[in-house]
């Protein structure tokens, strides 16, 4: 065990349990970008009522916001916060709750902050895992390599 109370030597996860995890995931985040969305698009439109905000004539709210920096931040901050929240908390997202899967450092420590940025920087929303298909003898994503982590198995039954 680490210090952090984690087992060590867990095999590695592969590409069907990774890709299981990253579904349920996707499926939690679409409602909380959902519930972003309308709470800045309730800003701004709040923003227009009070007369703070004037649109150009016939352009919407909605227009108004696609075009704003601000709110594709608010948008990826939303993004970001839901998987960097979870890694460096528990080492699991639902999704990973429900495959059996955990991400952690070599050693069985949570990641950092900085660490789980750089994983989710370099994952290209999700695609970085198709390289355990190929990497057949560590089976570390494209993100593992980067953010120096690995997903592991935390079943007694870890099938790949």
């Amino acid at each position: 065990m680490s210090s952090a109370g984690v087992a060590l030597n867990l095999p590695r996860a592969g590409f069907r349990r990774r890709l299981g995890a990253w579904a349920i995931d996707a499926l939690l985040v679409l409602p909380l970008l959902v519930v972003a969305g309308y709470i800045g698009y309730g800003l701004a439109h709040l923003l227009t009522t009070l007369g703070i905000l004037s649109l150009s004539d016939g352009m919407t709210v909605g227009e108004w916001l696609a075009h704003q920096l601000w709110f594709s931040l608010w948008l990826a901050g939303v993004l970001c916060s839901y998987f960097v929240w979870f890694w460096c908390r528990d080492g699991q997202t639902p999704g990973m709750v429900r495959f059996q899967l955990r991400v952690q450092n070599t050693d069985g420590s949570l990641l950092r902050v900085g660490q789980a940025l750089v994983r989710l920087a370099t994952s290209a929303f999700g695609l970085g895992n198709l390289m355990v298909i190929f990497d057949r003898r560590e089976f570390l994503a494209f993100q593992d390599y980067w953010a120096s982590c690995e997903v592991v198995v935390t079943s007694s039954a870890a099938v790949r």
